[in-house]
């Protein structure tokens, strides 16, 4: 388990991540209590800094006990020295509508010029892979997503009952869909089934290696998902690797890295398909996927561009926000966020970030 802390000191604000390491496996600025204690991104020179390293010195003879209690304790200390300190619910990443993809691109009224497009669809037309699955969130979108694979020549399964958040599951192949892969779905919705996963991670066509990562990860929920981003230090990936921004994500899994050659292979294909199909379009998911894609405190993801990076600070120069629909249906997708432009930002003032402005 983990937990983040967000401080604020004198106009400056810094978060700590408090993991369960016992073992002091994991990277950090120290181990104390049984868990790894880290902050994300540099942290900003002054009174704050002073007051992390002083209050993470103190905890070094504290007493072994669960991150969320020692997350508990440094808010507690943090307030006594003036600081404002909350402890930072578990970050979730958006519920995006299927009709995404849904489509063609420009397709649907209300829709800018990149949605709906179907990667899947297109990776399937293109022999990578065998199986669709897709997550609709009501009757509606799961009508519209049976119709639009029907008629790309698609069987179409309803596998499993309609969950407590509304999420049903349909599977779609060229032909009758293997009983097994039906059967491997049921169980993964029912609890963690890592046989299972790896059977529909291949008929699904994700890369093996991005396989073995998930099945070998501790969790598969949000939490987990986003802590396995690089470091804001790390050197920018290539766009066709983004997956934290749903909408512009090429391919349905999360890669085993953000480096992932294979996954790079899959997305540029997927991109090719799709501009052949619809002329300009890769120029137009360039724009947007090829920059700093965040997670922000409200929720929302960003596309930012600008000058710096998230380690130092990262000053933006265009700002594209992206709205979830709250009827599941097909609206305005990406929104200009211009009250972002000439802030600077670093990684303690996002929940989560990945840099997508390297080559490839």
């Amino acid at each position: 388990m983990s937990a983040r802390v967000d401080l604020a000191l004198a106009g400056a604000r810094a978060t700590l991540t408090i993991d369960d390491d016992p073992a002091a496996a994991r990277r950090a600025l120290v181990h104390a209590a049984g868990c790894a204690i880290a902050h994300v991104g540099a942290l900003p020179p002054g009174p704050l800094a002073a007051l992390v390293l002083e209050l993470v010195r103190g905890l070094a003879g504290a007493s072994p006990r669960p991150s969320a209690a020692l997350a508990a304790l440094v808010v507690e200390r943090a307030r006594v020295a003036g600081a404002d300190a909350m402890v930072v619910t578990a970050p979730r990443l958006p519920r995006w509508s299927s009709r995404l993809r849904t489509g063609t691109p420009g397709g649907a009224p209300g829709a800018a010029a990149l949605w709906p497009f179907d990667g899947e669809l297109a990776a399937l037309q293109l022999g990578r892979r065998a199986l669709l699955k897709r997550e609709c969130f009501s009757d509606a979108a799961a009508a519209a997503d049976r119709a639009w694979l029907a008629a790309a020549g698609l069987v179409v399964t309803a596998v499993g009952e309609v969950a407590a958040d509304g999420r049903r599951v349909l599977l779609a192949a060229r032909g009758a869909i293997d009983p097994a892969l039906i059967a491997a779905e049921r169980a993964i919705q029912r609890d963690r089934d890592d046989a299972a996963a790896r059977a529909l991670g291949a008929a699904l066509g994700y890369p093996a290696c991005c396989v073995d990562a998930f099945v070998a990860a501790a969790g598969h929920d949000d939490r987990a998902l986003l802590a396995a981003l690089p470091s804001p230090a790390a050197a920018p990936a290539s766009a066709l690797t983004q997956w934290l921004t749903q909408p512009l994500a090429l391919v349905s899994h999360v890669p085993c890295g953000l480096g992932c050659a294979a996954t790079r292979d899959l997305a540029a294909a997927v991109l090719a398909a799709l501009d052949a199909a619809t002329p300009g379009f890769a120029a137009r998911w360039r724009d947007l996927a090829a920059r700093v894609q965040v997670l922000d405190h409200r929720g929302r993801n960003l596309a930012l561009a600008g000058a710096g990076d998230l380690a130092g600070g990262l000053t933006i120069t265009a700002a594209t926000a992206f709205a979830v629909a709250p009827d599941d249906a097909l609206g305005p997708v990406a929104v200009d966020a211009p009250e972002a432009i000439g802030r600077t930002i670093t990684a303690a003032d996002v929940l989560a970030a990945a840099d997508h402005r390297g080559d490839g």
